[in-house]
């Protein structure tokens, strides 16, 4: 009688099972990956992502402010001089200007100098009158000052419409090299700001005015030298260069 020995049976995984675990193994992968962009994304921020306009970081705001002039007195004072005189007039026509109705005139209470302040916020009245300030629109008003403001001045305010931007900030970042490739936080912050101080209405900032009339007379004077087939030359051109304007209107 032969006797037959038999090998241990080994269990081959079945088709289902290695699927499962290869599944596994990719979607390991796929986490580790996605860990890696990630902490890679956090540190280099996607250039075309954020907004890197200075328009909109450092936006120019429309809103109302107090414009302020201080005249200062000292105890001895009597009247103003000529130019500070001069520089209320220029207040002055900045007031008109703006459109505001009431003007006030602050003189100071409780310092050293409130008598001569308030005989210089009389002064103050009369140039602004002189200036083309309709009286019932100036406000005399007072203020309480310590006894310590010796020089307590007199103060002209109103409320206007101005532009302005928020302070510039610190350079606190690296204005040389960055490695999200971006402009550094302050970049056209001071553009902004000298554009705000120096536009004479803000509200062109915010829409563009109406077209003034025509010049009838200017217009009738170019015609005429082009029906007659005559070369066109202003002042300017005539003087210097008047080879530039050589033929023009012909």
């Amino acid at each position: 009688m032969t006797t037959v020995s038999l090998s241990p049976l080994k269990r081959v995984p079945s088709r289902g099972r290695r699927l499962g675990r290869s599944a596994a193994v990719v979607a390991a992968v796929l986490v580790v990956a996605l860990a890696g962009c990630a902490k890679k994304v956090d540190r280099y921020e996607a250039t075309g992502s954020v907004p890197d306009d200075y328009r909109i970081a450092h936006p120019i705001l429309i809103e109302e402010q107090v414009a302020t002039m201080d005249v200062p007195v000292s105890v001895d004072t009597m009247h103003l001089t000529g130019a500070i005189r001069a520089n209320i007039a220029y207040f002055a026509q900045s007031y008109l200007t703006s459109g505001a109705a009431v003007i006030a005139v602050v003189a100071p209470s409780g310092s050293p100098n409130e008598l001569a302040a308030a005989a210089i916020a009389v002064e103050v009245e009369d140039t602004l009158r002189q200036n083309g300030i309709n009286p019932r629109a100036i406000d005399y008003r007072v203020y309480r000052a310590s006894a310590e403001e010796r020089i307590a001045p007199v103060r002209i305010a109103f409320s206007r419409i101005a532009a302005g931007t928020a302070p510039c900030a610190p350079w606190t970042d690296q204005t040389a090299s960055t490695a999200a490739n971006r402009h550094y936080e302050s970049f056209g912050c001071a553009t902004q700001q000298n554009l705000a101080a120096v536009v004479e209405n803000p509200l062109d900032l915010l829409y563009p005015r109406g077209m003034t009339p025509a010049d009838t007379a200017r217009r009738a004077s170019v015609l005429e030298k082009y029906r007659n087939g005559e070369a066109f030359q202003s002042d300017t051109s005539r003087a210097d260069g008047g080879d530039v304007a050589q033929g023009v209107g012909q």
